[in-house]
């Protein structure tokens, strides 16, 4: 759980902040391929559930 709080969570909030910046960049590229929808899940949601939403020490 040390692990989790030290590490782990600090790269999820930098995964995301950081996937939310490449989103910005991609969207008017995902836009046009149709699939905004699935780039915000792969570079915003997922790393935010990650980070936020899981227990502590549960990395399945």
């Amino acid at each position: 759980m040390v692990g989790d709080t030290l590490i782990a969570r600090p790269i999820g909030i930098v995964a995301t902040v950081a996937g939310f910046g490449l989103f910005i960049i991609a969207s008017p590229f995902a836009l046009l391929g149709g699939n905004a929808g699935e780039t915000w899940n792969n570079l915003v949601v997922y790393p935010a559930a990650f980070t936020f939403t899981r227990p502590l020490g549960d990395f399945d």
